[in-house]
C-alpha cells in the first residue's frame, strides 16, 4: 500500500535510500520540505521488516502523532495503510533523556532493550547536530545526553544498526552538523567507509572539509561564492555525501519529473507575500503604539534579575566569577536585554500576551518582595545569628532555608545583598510595569485592532473564496502563532464570530493539552484530518465525519513541521518569527506537492513599519545571545571575541536581509543557507535518469559510434550559460582507482570553458557542469539543424577545429592547474596525504581521451544548404 502511494521521484528517492544502506549502514534522505520524507522512509521502513528486521522510530515530541498512526498495534483509524500491517517502535527524542516510565506502546524504559534494533529512522536528525557531552551533578554522577544516549544504547550496542536520518535542513549552522550526524552511521568508527567508498578516514575527510568551510565563511560576503568553496573541498568529501546522501529540491523535480510535475498540475503558484503593518494596537488609540511602547520597553530597569548591582561591596569578589567569557554581572546584563525583547515579542503577537507577561512580571517581583521580607523578619527574629555564613540544607525551617538565597546558576545570599536600595529599585520596576498592565489590560478583544485587521482577512476569504484546481470553493485559512496564549486567546475571541456571522468552523492545536474545536473530537489528529481531509486522507479513515469540516486553524509551530496541510492555500503569520527558516517551514504546510491549489497566499503581520528598528533591536539582542552561547561552551572557539562578534553580526544580518525579503516573495529553504547544500554533491539524479535511458535505448547506444557530440543554443533563461564548449576527457594513465580524492569522477574530467577562454566551472564542480549539460540538451532527440550547419560552416566540416583545439587546450591547462591546487591544498591539510604517483597525476605528460564534448553556440544566419 505505501508504494503505490508514492510518486514516482518518491519511488526513486526510496531504491537509492534502501541502496545506499545496504551497501553503507546508513543513508541521509535530505528532500526539501513539502516533497515526503515521511511517506519514503515509511516504504524504507516496510523494505526492512519484510526482511524480519526490528526498526526503532525516532521523532520529536510534537510529531510523534504522526508516526504513531501507522503500526498495526497501534489500531488507529487514521491509518492510511492497515494491510502493510508495520510494526516498528515510535520513541521520541526525549527519551533518550529517560530511564524509566511509560512512552506511547513501550511498558517501561527502564526494561527496554534499545540496542535490540537493526534500523533506527531518526525523524528531523538535525535535533543531533552537536555533539553534547552530557552533564555530572554533584554528586558527580555523569547522565548521557541525548546524543550519547542514541550513539552509546542504539548504535553501537546490541545488533548491528542501519540508520537512516531524515532532515530538509541536515547543515543548519557549519559542517559540524553534518559530521555529527554522520558518526551515528558509523558509531564513529572511523575507517566505516574504507573499502565501500575510498574514503580512509572520515574524521580526517570532515575535519579538512570543515577547515576548508571556516575559511570560506570568513570570507568577505561577495567572494564567499559556491564555486570557491568546492575548488577547495576534498574530493573524497564529494564522494562520501554523493554515496551517503540523497537531497531533491523542487527544482531537481521539475527538471527531472516533468511527466510527474504534469501529472500532479505542479506545484501551486505563490503569490506575492501581502504585509499588514500592525500601527495602532488599539481601536481607542488608548494605549501606546509598538514604536512608543519601544522607547518604554527599552527603559525597563528589571532590577529583578539583576541581584549583581546590588551586592555590598565587600562581598563583590565572591560574585565575580566567570562563566564562560563572562562575568555573572554581565550574564545579568544580556538576560535583562532578553527580557525586554520578550515584552516586545509578547507585544508583536498579541496585546493579550503581553499584558499576561506583564502581569506575571509583575507577580514575580512580588514574590521576589515578600521573599526579602521574610528573610529581613528572620534577621530581625534571631539578631544572633549569622544568616549570610549558613548554607540553606543545614537549616530544617524549610520557610527560612527558601529566603536565604535567590538565584540559579550562582546563589546569592541575601545576607551578602544592599537590600533595601533593591527594593526601592523592585518598587519602582513594579509602578512602571503597573501603569503599563493597567492600560493593557483595557484593551480587550473588541478594541484589539490587530485581531480586527485578522478577522477581515478571514471574512474575505470566506466570503470571497478562491477556487481550486478541480474547481471547488476553498474557504480555508491557516493561522500560526509563536505562543500558545495568544493561539488561544484567538481562539477565543473568533469563536462566536467564526460560528455564528460566517458559519465556519474553527480549531485550536497548540504544543501542550490545549486542543479545541467546534467540528468532530478535538484530538490532534482528528483536528488536523478534518481541517485537511484530502491530503490527511480523511475518506479512508473509519470513525471520521466525511461531510464538512474545519475551515479555519489556529496553531503554534507544534505544527510547522512534518504536516500535509494543503487543502489549505492560505497561511497567516499572526506574528514573525524571528528565524526566516520557521516562516519557510509553517508555508511548507500549504505549499506542497499534491496541492489542489491554483495558488497560495502568505500573509504576514509586522509589529510596526519601521522595520529598520525592529530588526535593529533583534539583531543586537541575537547577536550577544549567540556571543554567550559560543563562548560559554568553550567549543571549537577559535576566534577572539571581537572577531567573534564580527563573525555572528555578519551572519545576523545576511538572516536579517532573507526575512526582509519575505516581505516582497516566498523564499525556498536552499535559497536560505548561504551556503553549500547537499544537492551540490548528489548525483543519484543522473544515475536514475542514465538507468532508465539505458534500459529504453540499450541497442540504440550499442549501435552508436565513438566520438559522438551535439550543438545546443545557450540557454535564454539561464545568463550563466554562456557559448563555448563542455569537454568529457579521461585520463588513459591512470588506474580505475586512482587520486579520487582529488576528482570525484576519476578518472573522468568535465570543464566548461567559455569562447573568451575563460574556464568557467573545472572539474571540481562536476554537478553544476552536469545540471548545464542536462538542461541543454534533456528532451532534444534530433540535432539542431541550423546549429549544425552552422558549426560545420565554421570549422569547414570538421576539417578546421583550431578554435576548439585553443578551448580544448584551456581545458587541459584548467585540469593540470586545479589538479596541482588539489594537491597542495590536500598537503596543507592533512600531513596524511599521499602525493598521487607520477602516472596518477594529471600534469603535462598526461595523455587525454576525448570522450565527447558539448559545443554552446548562439545562432547565426542560415549557411546555403549543402547538395
Amino acid at each position: 500500500q505505501i508504494w503505490t502511494a508514492l510518486y514516482e521521484f518518491q519511488r526513486d528517492g526510496v531504491r537509492g535510500a534502501i541502496n545506499k544502506i545496504l551497501r553503507h549502514i546508513g543513508c541521509v534522505l535530505a528532500d526539501s520540505v513539502g516533497l515526503g520524507k515521511t511517506y519514503e522512509a515509511l516504504a524504507v521502513i516496510k523494505y526492512f521488516e519484510l526482511r524480519n528486521e526490528r526498526v526503532l522510530v525516532l521523532c520529536p515530541k510534537k510529531l510523534r502523532s504522526n508516526w504513531d498512526i501507522y503500526p498495526a498495534y497501534a489500531g488507529s483509524a487514521l491509518n492510511p495503510f492497515p494491510k502493510d500491517r508495520f510494526d516498528f517502535t515510535v520513541l521520541c527524542h526525549t527519551d533518550l533523556n529517560r530511564v524509566e516510565g511509560a512512552s506511547g506502546s513501550v511498558g517501561d524504559l527502564s526494561n527496554f532493550n534499545w540496542g535490540n534494533f537493526n534500523l533506527v529512522v531518526i525523524d528531523e536528525s538535525h535535533n543531533f547536530r552537536n555533539d553534547v557531552k552530557g552533564k555530572t551533578d554533584e554528586n558527580g554522577n555523569r547522565r548521557l545526553s541525548r546524543y550519547e544516549r542514541l550513539m552509546e544504547d542504539i548504535v553501537r550496542s546490541g545488533v548491528k544498526t542501519k540508520v537512516l536520518l531524515l532532515s530538509a535542513t541536515p547543515v543548519n549552522n557549519d559542517l559540524r552538523d553534518l559530521r555529527n550526524q554522520l558518526y551515528l552511521l558509523t558509531g564513529k568508527e572511523d575507517a566505516a567507509f574504507r573499502d565501500s567508498i575510498g574514503v580512509v578516514s572520515l574524521q580526517q575527510t570532515l575535519k579538512v572539509a570543515q577547515g576548508h568551510f571556516t575559511t570560506w565563511a570568513k570570507l568577505p560576503r561577495a567572494l564567499r561564492q559556491t564555486r570557491t568553496l568546492l575548488e577547495k573541498l576534498d574530493s573524497s568529501f564529494f564522494k562520501l555525501l554523493d554515496e551517503l546522501t540523497i537531497a531533491r529540491s523542487r527544482k531537481h523535480l521539475i527538471s527531472f519529473y516533468p511527466e510527474t510535475m504534469k501529472k500532479l498540475g505542479g506545484f501551486p503558484t505563490r503569490e506575492k507575500p501581502k504585509s499588514i503593518f500592525v500601527g495602532e494596537i488599539d481601536t481607542k488609540k488608548q494605549f501606546p503604539t509598538y514604536d512608543e511602547l519601544y522607547a518604554q520597553i527599552s527603559d525597563f530597569k528589571l532590577s529583578l534579575y539583576n541581584p549583581s548591582m546590588f551586592v555590598a561591596d565587600a562581598f563583590k569578589p565572591d560574585y565575580e566569577k566567570r562563566i564562560g567569557n563572562f562575568t555573572q554581572a554581565g550574564r545579568e546584563r544580556i538576560l535583562i536585554a532578553m527580557m525586554r525583547v520578550g515584552f516586545l515579542k509578547r507585544l508583536e503577537s498579541s496585546v493579550h500576551s503581553f499584558t499576561t507577561t506583564v502581569a506575571r512580571t509583575i507577580s514575580k517581583i512580588g514574590d521576589l518582595e515578600q521573599r526579602i521580607a521574610r528573610f529581613q523578619q528572620h534577621q530581625t527574629d534571631n539578631p544572633e545569628l549569622d544568616l549570610g555564613s549558613i548554607a540553606p540544607e543545614d537549616i530544617e525551617d524549610e520557610d527560612l532555608a527558601e529566603a536565604l538565597e535567590v538565584g540559579k546558576r550562582i546563589k546569592f545570599k541575601l545576607a551578602h545583598l544592599k537590600l533595601e536600595d533593591w527594593l526601592a529599585a523592585l518598587a519602582a520596576d513594579k509602578k512602571q510595569l503597573q501603569v503599563i498592565h493597567t492600560q493593557a489590560v483595557a484593551v480587550d478583544a473588541k478594541r484589539d485592532a490587530k485581531l480586527a485587521d485578522l478577522k477581515a482577512i478571514i471574512a474575505n476569504k470566506v466570503m470571497q473564496p478562491t477556487l481550486s484546481k478541480d474547481g471547488q470553493a476553498n474557504h480555508k485559512v491557516l493561522v500560526f502563532t509563536a505562543f500558545a496564549d495568544t493561539a488561544a486567546y484567538l481562539y477565543d475571541s473568533l469563536l462566536t464570530w467564526a460560528r455564528e456571522e460566517l458559519k465556519i468552523h474553527i480549531a485550536l492545536v497548540t504544543g501542550g493539552e490545549d486542543r479545541r474545536t467546534t467540528f468532530g473530537q478535538p484530538r490532534f489528529d482528528h483536528i488536523l484530518a478534518n481541517f485537511s481531509p484530502v491530503a490527511k486522507r480523511r475518506a479512508e479513515l473509519p470513525g471520521l465525519p466525511q461531510e464538512g469540516g474545519i475551515d479555519l486553524l489556529i496553531a503554534t509551530d507544534c505544527i510547522s513541521e512534518g504536516q500535509n496541510l494543503q487543502d489549505c492555500d492560505l497561511l497567516v503569520n499572526y506574528d514573525i518569527h524571528w528565524n526566516p527558516v520557521r516562516i519557510i517551514q509553517r508555508f511548507g504546510r500549504i505549499d506542497r506537492i499534491g496541492s489542489r491549489a491554483r495558488s497560495v497566499q502568505l500573509v504576514n503581520f509586522w509589529p510596526t513599519e519601521h522595520l529598520d528598528r525592529y530588526i535593529s533591536l533583534k539583531n543586537r539582542v541575537e547577536t550577544r545571545m549567540a556571543l554567550v552561547d559560543i563562548t560559554a561552551t568553550g567549543d571549537d572557539a577559535l576566534l577572539e571575541n571581537e572577531e567573534l562578534q564580527e563573525v555572528v553580526e555578519s551572519e545576523l544580518d545576511f538572516r536579517d536581509q532573507q526575512l526582509l525579503r519575505l516581505k516582497e516573495e516566498v523564499l525556498d529553504l536552499e535559497e536560505l543557507q548561504e551556503t553549500i547544500s547537499l544537492t551540490d554533491f548528489t548525483l543519484d539524479d543522473f544515475r536514475i535518469e542514465l538507468s532508465r535511458y539505458l534500459q529504453d535505448k540499450r541497442e540504440q547506444i550499442k549501435q552508436a559510434p565513438f566520438g559522438l557530440y551535439a550543438v545546443v543554443p545557450p540557454a535564454k533563461d539561464v545568463p550563466q550559460i554562456q557559448p563555448g564548449l563542455i569537454f568529457c576527457l579521461r585520463q588513459e594513465s591512470s588506474a580505475e582507482h586512482g587520486p579520487t580524492k582529488l576528482n570525484p569522477l576519476h578518472p573522468y574530467f568535465l570543464v566548461y570553458v567559455l569562447e573568451t577562454g575563460d574556464v568557467r566551472y573545472t572539474f571540481a564542480q562536476p554537478k553544476q557542469i552536469l545540471e548545464i549539460f542536462r538542461h541543454l540538451c534533456s528532451g532534444r532527440d534530433e540535432p539542431l539543424r541550423k546549429l549544425c550547419d552552422l558549426f560545420d560552416k565554421e570549422t569547414k566540416q570538421g576539417t578546421d577545429m583550431s578554435a576548439s583545439d585553443v578551448l580544448l587546450k584551456k581545458a587541459i591547462a584548467s585540469i593540470q592547474s586545479t589538479f596541482q591546487k588539489r594537491v597542495t591544498t590536500a598537503m596543507q591539510a592533512s600531513r596524511s596525504f599521499v602525493i598521487p604517483k607520477a602516472d596518477e597525476q594529471a600534469g603535462e605528460q598526461t595523455e587525454f581521451e576525448l570522450v565527447t564534448w558539448l559545443v554552446i553556440k548562439k545562432p547565426g544566419p542560415t549557411p546555403p544548404s549543402k547538395p
